[in-house]
């Protein structure tokens, strides 16, 4: 299909020289001499068997077929051009899915300092509650999953585990002699591994008194919304540690009984091996590992 096609070198000579109307300026730009332009632009004349150039004393100027030539050719290198630009601006940008939980609370406060160290990647934030197929998805790099599942076809990274514990607003749990006088605040958990974490339980481990059927419980759908409600001082709510902790660090929030707490799993990132060959995808990974072991 291309076997007679000149060489991409000449072709480019040829496009600066009809663009700029000069094999002088073309040089300057291509950073080569005038006498090379015009060899390669001779040889390309050459090649085709007609005149690309009409030749005048201080300038150039397109031929008929020149100028067919010229917007073929400077359309083709336009769109190369614009082709990797779009590569390039994919290599930079990072795209991570996860809870909007685990976005909010845990992964975006700390993302200035992954910036600091790669000011290089853009980082983008997918959230939801249904785990992503990273085979299917491909435009998604990473993945922050919860749970101990085996995942043999991935490249996995253990980040962090948890407890959950009940946690209020400062100034607010000191006054709760007993929960019974406490609103109580939970997460609507969608993932089997969460069934066992409930106020009931935590009843159970603190001795407190026997929950009752009718235990009243203001459930939300997502665990964000249930810390910023306990932060907005409307009860206690059981959360987990590792989301609940930079609250906790600035002052938004105390633990109630902190030593009652129920057993959680762990948080993972996860990639296809293939794509923890890219450079920006192993030095995110390597810095989530790094820097949330250390922030936890």
């Amino acid at each position: 299909m291309f076997e007679r096609m000149p060489s991409p070198s000449a072709l480019r000579t040829f496009e600066a020289a009809a663009r700029l109307g000069s094999f002088r300026a073309a040089a300057e730009e291509l950073g080569v001499t005038p006498t090379a332009v015009s060899h390669q632009v001779r040889a390309l004349e050459k090649a085709l068997g007609i005149a690309l150039f009409a030749r005048r004393a201080r300038a150039v100027a397109l031929t008929q077929s020149g100028d067919i030539l010229a917007v073929a050719v400077g359309g083709g290198l336009l769109q190369i051009k614009q082709a990797l630009e779009r590569i390039t601006a994919a290599q930079a940008t990072l795209t991570v899915t996860t809870t909007p939980a685990f976005a909010a609370l845990r992964l975006a406060p700390h993302l200035p300092a992954f910036y600091a160290r790669h000011p290089e990647i853009s980082v983008q934030l997918l959230t939801g509650a249904e785990p992503v197929d990273l085979r299917r998805e491909r435009q998604v790099d990473i993945a922050i999953r919860y749970g101990g599942c085996p995942y043999p076809e991935l490249h996995a990274v253990p980040l962090l585990g948890e407890t959950f514990g009940a946690y209020g607003a400062p100034g607010l749990v000191e006054t709760f002699c007993s929960l019974k006088d406490a609103p109580l605040l939970a997460t609507r958990w969608r993932r089997p591994v969460l069934k066992h974490v409930a106020w009931k339980q935590w009843l159970v481990a603190a001795g407190e008194e026997a929950p009752t059927p009718d235990l009243r419980v203001v459930t939300f759908d997502e665990e964000y919304y249930a810390l910023q409600a306990a932060v907005a001082g409307q009860g206690l709510v059981l959360a987990s540690s590792a989301l609940a902790g930079d609250m906790v660090a600035r002052g938004l929030l105390a633990p109630y009984r902190p030593e009652i707490q129920l057993q959680g799993a762990e948080y993972v990132a996860l990639c296809l091996p293939e794509r923890f060959e890219a450079k920006r995808v192993r030095d995110f990974m390597r810095w989530l590992e790094a820097h949330l072991k250390k922030a936890d």
